[in-house]
């Protein structure tokens, strides 16, 4: 099974089919999943003893709609999406200083169903 379908599955577990209502045709977890673990690649970076170093921050900015569906599950969706990371992470042997950390931000120039990740 896929991180992606372990993910999704952890968050039916979390609020039951809710999520499959609130997010048809917007923003979806799985794709913030995914879209952290492009970035956690694209910021990777070599360390002096080969080791391969990634942020533990991340910041996700969601367009006003999407924010405030989300809210509501703010805290179990950053929590899982933060475990997401971290197993990815663990899979392909890289470290972060820091456990991971994952926050929702709301951006009023975004439209609907777009979404930015940034990290550090």
């Amino acid at each position: 099974m896929s991180l992606a379908q372990r993910f999704e599955r952890r968050l039916e577990g979390l609020v039951g089919g809710a999520f499959a209502r609130v997010f048809k045709g917007q923003v979806e977890p799985v794709e913030i999943g995914s879209a952290l673990q492009r970035e956690a690649v694209d910021k990777k970076n070599v360390m002096g003893n080969g080791q391969l170093m990634c942020p533990n921050r991340y910041r996700v900015t969601l367009a006003s709609s999407d924010y405030e569906r989300l809210e509501p599950w703010a805290q179990q969706l950053t929590n899982s999406l933060a475990e997401l990371l971290q197993d990815y992470l663990d899979e392909n042997h890289w470290t972060s200083i820091g456990d991971i950390e994952v926050y929702l931000a709301r951006d009023d120039e975004l439209h609907t169903g777009v979404f930015g990740v940034a990290s550090r």
